[in-house]
């Protein structure tokens, strides 16, 4: 399974999901005039640039980052307490043993550090493959190629994993997904746009550059991209873009394509998939989901003899491009260049700061648990399971009130609801690292070998669990991240320790203040279990309609309601939010809220106003200019701005609480109000 190049950027920025805010460059390089702006808002009008403008008015983007934020600002604090974790094995480093996990994570950093002989080593571990690929003369050979162990940790072209039967989501089985594409998103190779042709300059030069690295002339460099960009360019129809997904009224049943081993080799017989599945270790799948089969047909029809220098250049570019990050400098100043041009990022992040967020990555289970017990106490979270029963209580309450859906519905979803499995803070089980061999250049290994090793470790991981029952207990984020997340298919919500810290959650903070923080993002996720895409999930986590067809139908106006509002909030001239693209997270947010208003309400004394800015408080922060506008056409999130002031017009109570009356910026007419749960 190969990554994708945009991927491997944002994950060397920070490891959660980023969201776009407004006028982020005038945050950035004119604070002064942004002072001026913000002090003359009122709440009224722009309650969010009102409560965050002192904030706005001095925040600056850190070198090497896209953002600055309210999360970010934790994540640093949380990098921090694991550094300082992470410097004490340092410090210990004559007292460990060669297979201690902190001995590895030690072998990881130096590694990554060691620029002489990275530098000296040079294209050197990846030229045997390049060769390798280069020898290939048949298209048999070079389906014999992609079944070799180490070559198919960077194929692209088949992406295999092993995850949850989302129809019976006890066991896990084995799918097939889509070709990896340069641009990501099939819809830029279908349907051209600015944001398309800015990526493709910025990759071109990128890819010439790295080609260029390994030794390949300019006019073999240009021609290689052509290559890659023809094969992918036949392809990308044949591949759902993000418009088609997020328009598709039913997409998990149109991905889940139950295929045998015979029925595959039928479907596409060029491919030689028997073999390449049992090269892989997953021949003996009881179960094979084919998302895309009219992209495997496509696929069949390019893998040819006519096409074959076609893939060898596909295959070659994904495999340097995978493996940039663990050779020269020169690699490292291209991928910088990169980023400055795709995203806008300035300066770079120190070496010792890579190295340690490799680590971070690589071991963040075995840091997390040493994280826990120094930086998240019993009380805190047996404090927030207490408020997320609270919370999952009063989401019950609203849903049997619901005037909309019928008795059976409301039967079903109440269900649903308190089945929601809770994890807060950290795994019960953690994670062991003996299988995962790191060695030193001086043992004879390289940061190359390090990182091949990583692939195999995580590879094996994953075919270890084909055909065998879900590990629900298994969290998919570490603890020291600061995020969120649901999963429909576990029907769980988890809450890393990392976010549970001001100012989203204090145990010495107000109910009020905590409701607005981390009170409305547990609303958030639990709405997740109801919003267009968990709505289609059971109690069990089984893709299984649980809805009456009258319920459902009303349902689907609603969520209508919700993706043509938000199509229509203009973010800056002539720019706006993606209402389809964003149409989950923006349920959440108004369900989340709404459930939590309830609990305020219960209290005739609720200081509503330490709610509502806390809610602005938290979603505080100013991008790069070149990452606002990216993230405005992948990111399922609407802009920082948008989620706070267009949540909050819904409510009622956020009007009596500061006075918004028809005159003010901030007021919505009570028809356009939009509810569901």
């Amino acid at each position: 399974m190969t990554r994708k190049i945009l991927s491997i950027i944002l994950a060397s920025i920070y490891m959660f999901t980023p969201l776009m805010p407004v006028k982020a460059e005038e945050v950035r390089n004119q604070h002064v005039a942004v002072k001026k702006e913000v002090d003359t808002v009122r709440l009224q009008d722009d309650f969010y640039q009102a409560v965050n403008k002192e904030w706005l008015a001095s925040a600056h983007i850190k070198p090497g980052y896209t953002e600055s934020s309210a999360m970010t600002d934790l994540t640093d604090k949380s990098d921090a307490n694991v550094r300082a974790i992470f410097d004490e094995i340092l410090a210990k480093e004559s007292t460990y043993k060669n297979n201690d996990t902190e001995k590895k994570m030690i072998n990881l950093y130096k590694n990554e550090l060691n620029w002489e002989a990275r530098n000296k080593q040079g294209c050197e571990p990846i030229k045997k493959y390049l060769e390798q690929i280069d020898k290939v003369q048949t298209i048999e050979e070079f389906s014999k190629l992609l079944q070799d162990e180490e070559i198919s940790l960077f194929d692209g072209l088949i992406n295999m994993g092993i995850d949850q039967d989302i129809q019976d989501s006890t066991q896990n089985v084995l799918y097939i997904g889509s070709s990896s594409l340069q641009l990501e998103d099939a819809d830029h190779y279908t349907m051209p746009s600015e944001m398309a042709t800015k990526m493709k300059q910025a990759l071109d030069e990128y890819n010439q550059k790295i080609l260029e690295l390994v030794g390949y002339s300019k006019d073999e460099a240009k021609q290689t991209i052509e290559n890659v960009y023809k094969l992918e360019s036949v392809m990308a129809p044949f591949i759902m873009g993000t418009k088609e997904i997020n328009a598709h009224l039913d997409y998990y049943r149109a991905t889940y394509n139950e295929y045998t081993i015979k029925e595959l080799e039928a479907l596409a017989p060029n491919l030689g998939l028997k073999k390449l599945l049992k090269a892989n270790g997953v021949d003996k799948a009881k179960k094979i989901i084919v998302e895309e089969p009219k992209w495997l047909r496509a696929l069949n029809s390019l893998y040819t003899q006519e096409h074959l220098e076609l893939l060898k250049d596909y295959l070659k570019l994904n495999l340097i491009q995978d493996t940039s990050g663990c050779l020269t400098k020169e690699f490292e100043e291209a991928h910088h260049l990169l980023k400055a041009k795709l995203l806008g990022v300035n300066g770079k992040l120190t070496e010792e700061e890579v190295a340690f967020q490799t680590v971070n990555t690589v071991f963040s289970n075995a840091l997390g648990k040493e994280y826990v017990e120094r930086y998240f106490s019993p009380e805190a979270k047996a404090d927030v399971e207490q408020m997320i029963d609270e919370i999952i209580a009063k989401y019950g309450e609203r849903i049997s009130k619901l005037e909309w859906m019928g008795d059976s519905t409301k039967k079903n979803a109440i269900q649903k609801l308190e089945a929601i499995k809770v994890k807060v803070g950290y795994p019960k089980k953690w994670e062991d690292y003996k299988k995962l061999e790191v060695k030193t250049f001086e043992e004879g290994s390289s940061l190359f070998e390090n990182n091949l090793s990583v692939l195999k470790y995580l590879r094996d991981k994953q075919v270890n669990k084909l055909n065998k029952p879900v590990d629900r207990d298994k969290f998919s984020m570490p603890p020291q991240m600061v995020n969120a997340y649901y999963n429909p298919s576990n029907n769980e919500i988890v809450f890393p320790a990392g976010i549970l810290q001001a100012p989203y959650y204090d145990i010495n903070q107000s109910k009020e203040a905590n409701l607005g923080g981390i009170g409305a993002v547990i609303g958030h996720e639990i709405s997740h279990a109801f919003d267009n895409s968990g709505a289609r999930f059971d109690k069990d986590g089984n893709l299984n309609n649980w809805w009456t067809y009258d319920d459902y139908k009303v349902f689907e106006k609603k969520e209508k309601a919700v993706r043509e509002y938000y199509n229509h909030v203009e973010v800056s001239p002539g720019k706006y939010v993606d209402g389809n693209l964003t149409v989950g997270e923006n349920i959440a947010d108004i369900g989340g809220l709404a459930c939590v208003i309830d609990i305020l309400n219960d209290n005739e004394k609720a200081d509503f106003k330490a709610f509502f800015n806390n809610w602005a408080t938290i979603w505080r922060g100013i991008q790069s200019p070149e990452y606002a506008a990216y993230l405005l056409t992948v990111d399922a999130h609407s802009p920082y701005k948008v989620r706070v002031n267009e949540a909050i017009k819904q409510f009622e109570e956020f009007y009596k609480t500061y006075g918004i009356t028809e005159k003010d910026g901030m007021y919505l007419a009570p028809e356009k109000r939009l509810g569901i749960w």
